[in-house]
């Protein structure tokens, strides 16, 4: 399993690493034996957007997911789903879908389709 939080920053125009952007910090009880889970509060600008990654490979080594754009309210704005290859919209506006193209293109995950309404 594999998650993580990135920040869309408006003023550099990239995906940066949250940690820079942490207020505070909790431990969390992991959804896996092993592992590890944090709960973290974070504190961005105006204009700037939090994408959160989420993904899983099955025994039979295929990948599904999701990737949830939030605004800098904390507003759940995007929900794009991951499965097989193929990337679709599921909940949002289509306006968003920029911002999940690009990065999808500079993580270079792997997709052969995507609908995302745009």
């Amino acid at each position: 399993m594999y998650s993580n939080v990135y920040v869309y920053s408006k003023s550099s125009s990239r995906f940066n690493p949250y940690d820079s952007y942490i207020v505070s910090s909790t431990e969390a009880k992991p959804i896996y034996v092993r592992g590890s889970a944090r709960r973290v509060s974070l504190r961005v600008e105006k204009g700037d957007y939090i994408i959160y990654v989420w993904m899983v490979r099955n025994f039979k080594k295929r990948v599904k997911g999701y990737i949830l754009l939030f605004n800098h309210k904390g507003e759940l704005v995007f929900k794009a789903k991951y499965s097989e290859g193929a990337l679709r919209r599921s909940l949002g506006s289509p306006v968003y879908a920029w911002l999940i193209r690009m990065f999808v293109e500079q993580f270079k995950i792997p997709v052969s389709e995507i609908r995302l309404g745009d």
